[in-house]
């Protein structure tokens, strides 16, 4: 093998890591099974472990054993109310886990190997210790990442709720029926809470339900307890309760929830902005002081 094609070849392995890398970091498809069942009118029921994939994604994933599969899904270390809140499913998750970890361990040990063809010694422990330290970063961040995106999107819905509590006390006001104030409301905005909500409401509309039994089980679904009570309160009403002040009252504290948590957020974006500060000073000053220092005890007699 000439060296022309030696760096050929190694050009095409680095590529061929790249695009991989790349599918993996690209976000999914969203899923249009999830969509159509989130919109059936019957009961909803617990999300399915798994869902369709495209590409060859698809064709690698199941060609690996049920029981692999099963317990690779069962450790991706993110809840099933994160999961559904980002609306994303178990084999979504673990296929891009998989796929980060191959990628990762893979990478320096072709990158290694097409050194070596060129004449370049690199010992194997060296590759080899980056791809295993690349695989569990690989293995590790999509989850952080999938926990850290849930509590964001959990917090937008809080913050969208509250608005929707004040949309259907006025509602209530307005036209007396719970299940018209509720569907008339969600109907206002086109942010995914609203949405979700929306659906949740329209579903029980066609299976003959009354909508707070599916915004219960939505808030159990997604782990926003808020949400709950929002439908506790809702079944108050219909029971002919005068829930107005309530729900003005419930939009009040989770808007000063909210306000809490971005002074909590901002506090800590302060302590760790002096850190970094204080240490910028203490080089500076040692960066002045140690000069003086030295020539001062230097020249000392």
């Amino acid at each position: 093998m000439t060296g022309l094609q030696t760096a050929t070849l190694a050009g095409m392995v680095m590529a061929l890591g790249l695009v991989l890398l790349v599918r993996a970091v690209r976000p999914a498809p969203p899923s249009l099974g999830a969509a159509l069942d989130q919109l059936a009118p019957g009961p909803p029921g617990p999300r399915a472990s798994s869902s369709p994939l495209t590409g060859a994604a698809q064709s690698w994933w199941d060609v690996l054993p049920r029981s692999v599969v099963g317990a690779i899904e069962s450790r991706v270390g993110v809840s099933d109310a994160d999961l559904s809140i980002l609306g994303r499913t178990r084999t979504q998750l673990a296929v891009r886990k998989l796929t980060l970890a191959l990628t990762g361990l893979m990478t320096p040990v072709l990158l290694g190997l097409a050194l070596a063809l060129v004449d370049v010694p690199v010992p194997f422990a060296i590759p080899g210790a980056v791809g295993l330290a690349l695989a569990v970063a690989g293995w590790v961040l999509p989850s952080a990442e999938a926990r850290e995106q849930a509590t964001s999107a959990r917090a937008e819905f809080r913050s969208n709720l509250e608005s929707f509590l004040t949309l259907v006390a006025g509602e209530r006001r307005a036209r007396g029926s719970v299940e018209q104030a509720l569907e008339e409301a969600a109907e206002i905005s086109g942010s995914m809470p609203f949405v979700r909500m929306h659906r949740a409401i329209r579903r029980a509309a066609l299976s003959g339900r009354k909508p707070w039994t599916d915004l219960r089980d939505l808030g159990d679904e997604l782990d926003v307890a808020e949400l709950r009570s929002l439908a506790d309160i809702a079944a108050v009403a219909a029971d002919g309760g005068s829930v107005y002040n309530t729900l003005l009252a419930s939009a009040r504290t989770l808007r000063h929830a909210e306000l809490s948590d971005a002074r909590t957020a901002a506090n800590e974006v302060s302590e760790r902005m002096a850190r970094p500060l204080a240490l910028l000073v203490t080089g500076l000053t040692l960066f002045v002081l140690v000069p003086f220092l030295l020539r001062m005890f230097g020249t000392a007699p």
